[in-house]
């Protein structure tokens, strides 16, 4: 939160510089003023100040305004905080909010295992508040059949959020998954699921769904999604789909395999211990002796019922469920602890993914068959 004071201050210092460099050049909104018709549009262009404003947001939103994320949270900003705002203090304040959201973030370089410390004594994380902003991307079919759903990956390219989905159910005469492959591409100028193949044996992972998947065989290499389709109970093949062709998936001779979501991008091991129904989590260094407690028994929740730990590619930061409608980042450097997001509507989440967006930090997950996003509104 201090972070967040700092950088709406800082802010605030570069707006009122601007202003006055600029008060002796005639000022206009993002908007045509001669069009104003509401009070607060009105106000923005009768103040130099706001006027500044709203042409900095535009300027941030300009690049971003293709994406359906950003477009989302621009709409839903422009409606429910800026409009709803009767005096210019008010107006003023959403705009300083909303500059600080939409300018780009740099990444901090991700620290390895040996440049982190174990936490002395008996201490635990700190359980820190953090704003994550919720954004709905897309609504799968939910066809008749369907009772499983999983993420298989998502991952930024070029600047794009890329999501691949699974639905369908379990064949046991196949001994494989049987259902539908989705994209979703965070674009506006297309439908925003295209099917990738349709009534398909999907061969995702070792042991696809549970909590460690195991080996996984269906992976993002080099801008296409690779995996294997099961033909039969003896028999697979190689396919691979380019990332927002929506050509239909061609064989590959290539087959993808990699380490489990869970290891892939590990800085520390994890421990779930048990205690009465359940365990306090712990974290381990292979440079260091001893353990380090992320959260004990009964706190800040009632129990812990971890599922589905996935390390960050670009953070020292991991993410999990508690149970099946919470999900919680632990950061094993700066020692904290954070829910992210409950469940809506009473439904369950699944496989939670963290992702990069605009440099900020942010979650894909499954709520039901409802694929949303968390984004954290503090950097």
């Amino acid at each position: 939160m201090a972070d967040l004071m700092r950088n709406i201050y800082s802010t605030r210092v570069f707006l009122s510089l601007t202003f006055l460099f600029f008060s002796s050049v005639a000022l206009s909104a993002s908007f045509d003023c001669g069009k104003a018709s509401t009070g607060v549009e009105k106000k923005i262009c009768n103040s130099p100040s706001l006027s500044i404003m709203d042409e900095k947001l535009s300027e941030l939103f300009k690049p971003l305004k293709s994406r359906r994320t950003f477009q989302v949270i621009e709409s839903d900003w422009l409606e429910s905080e800026r409009n709803s705002c009767e005096s210019v203090e008010c107006i003023e304040d959403a705009y300083v909010q909303q500059i600080q959201f939409m300018s780009p973030v740099t990444i901090a370089p991700r620290p390895s295992q040996k440049d982190i410390k174990l936490m002395p004594g008996d201490k635990t994380y700190t359980q820190f508040e953090r704003s994550w902003k919720v954004v709905d991307l897309a609504w799968l079919p939910n066809e008749k059949g369907a009772v499983e759903r999983f993420i298989i990956s998502a991952e930024t390219i070029s600047s794009m959020l890329h999501v691949i989905v699974f639905e369908g159910h379990f064949d046991p005469a196949m001994i494989a998954y049987r259902g539908n492959l989705y994209e979703y591409v965070d674009r506006n100028d297309r439908p925003v699921l295209h099917t990738i193949a349709k009534d398909i044996g999907f061969d995702g992972a070792l042991n696809l769904g549970s909590n460690d998947e195991g080996k996984r065989f269906a992976g993002i290499l080099d801008g296409s999604f690779y995996y294997r389709q099961q033909l039969s109970k003896n028999q697979l093949r190689g396919m691979a789909y380019k990332f927002g062709s929506r050509l239909p998936p061609v064989e590959s001779s290539l087959l993808f395999q990699q380490w489990s979501n869970t290891d892939e991008n590990a800085v520390s091991g994890l421990t779930f211990g048990w205690g009465g129904d359940y365990g306090k989590l712990q974290a381990y260094y292979s440079h260091t002796k001893g353990y380090e407690t992320i959260a004990p028994v009964d706190r800040p929740e009632v129990g812990w019922n971890i599922y589905s730990p996935i390390w960050s590619k670009t953070r020292p930061t991991f993410y999990f469920k508690n149970g099946t409608n919470t999900i919680w980042r632990a950061n094993v450097s700066d020692k904290t602890l954070t829910k992210v997001v409950a469940a809506s509507d009473d439904g369950m989440i699944y496989n939670p993914t963290p992702v990069d967006i605009n440099g900020r930090e942010a979650v894909v997950y499954l709520n039901g068959y409802t694929l949303k996003m968390a984004i954290s509104l503090d950097e």
